[in-house]
């Protein structure tokens, strides 16, 4: 198993050491879709210093660009299009491999308008997105979100039968600990995508904090992941208070329960 976290790549060249083996970054922020390429050059330059990779990225959508079309509320589908080309072609230009859409805020179904109907167009977005993501050689990946920052595909069942139902898309499922302990999921319910899971996210549900900050048992969720052969990455993605201390005892805190599972 591959370990990494998720974090600022500025803030990770100041750490003293790097016990992980990726880095996990931001598409707003490091991919900078709305932004000249010039500007993203810069900081793929500066962030190639790194001794480890920034493999994935995460927050796909902006919160100031809504998705979900309503008779109230106007979406801009022009600059989305391009918004999402322009991210998966730096992506492939940066040597990203998956690209994580939870973005709660964008995707949230407004008041009154039919549930049902957001999610058919989330799901022409996963369609549509798949194919310029297969097109730059990038893993799109439905992260569900705890019921605190979105309305829409909150738990694994949910994200898990709407990318079955996409089959053909390729568009993969993350699993996120933390939300699945907010929203009280099972780990058990991992076991029901084995087909489907690309990616994971860990962090203890007490104050989102790094791993070991207050002993959260994930053997859980890892023996979940061990019973249907997952071996991918695993990205720490909590709030750090003081990463360069915190970074070291975190990655070994996880690799510890991963093999005790």
């Amino acid at each position: 198993m591959r370990f990494g976290i998720c974090a600022p790549y500025q803030d990770a060249m100041a750490l003293p050491s790097f016990p992980f083996d990726y880095l996990e970054e931001s598409v707003q922020r490091f991919l900078q879709p709305e932004q000249p390429q010039a500007v993203f050059e810069a900081s793929w330059r500066e962030a190639r210093r790194l001794p480890v990779a920034i493999e994935v990225t995460n927050s796909l959508i902006p919160p100031t660009m809504p998705l979900i079309a309503t008779p109230t509320q106007q979406i801009d589908v022009p600059r989305i299009e391009r918004y999402v080309k322009t991210a998966f072609a730096r992506a492939e230009q940066a040597g990203i491999q998956i690209i994580v859409l939870g973005s709660g805020s964008a995707r949230m179904c407004p008041p009154a308008f039919p549930h049902k109907e957001a999610i058919k167009q989330i799901a022409d977005y996963l369609a549509r997105w798949s194919e310029w993501a297969r097109a730059y050689h990038i893993q799109l990946a439905l992260e569900p979100l705890r019921f605190k920052e979105t309305n829409t595909l909150n738990t694994l069942q949910e994200a898990g039968e709407l990318l079955s139902s996409l089959a053909q898309t390729g568009v993969m499922l993350q699993v996120d600990t933390f939300h699945m302990t907010c929203n009280d999921e099972s780990p058990n319910d991992i076991l029901h995508w084995p087909s489907l899971i690309a990616h994971v996210h860990v962090a203890e549900k007490r104050e989102r904090a790094a791993p070991g900050t207050y002993g959260a048992d994930f053997r859980p969720y890892f023996s979940a992941l061990h019973q249907i052969g997952y071996d991918q990455r695993i990205s720490i993605e909590c709030r750090w208070q003081d990463m360069p201390t915190e970074v070291g005892p975190a990655i070994a805190f996880l690799r510890k329960q991963w093999e005790m599972r």
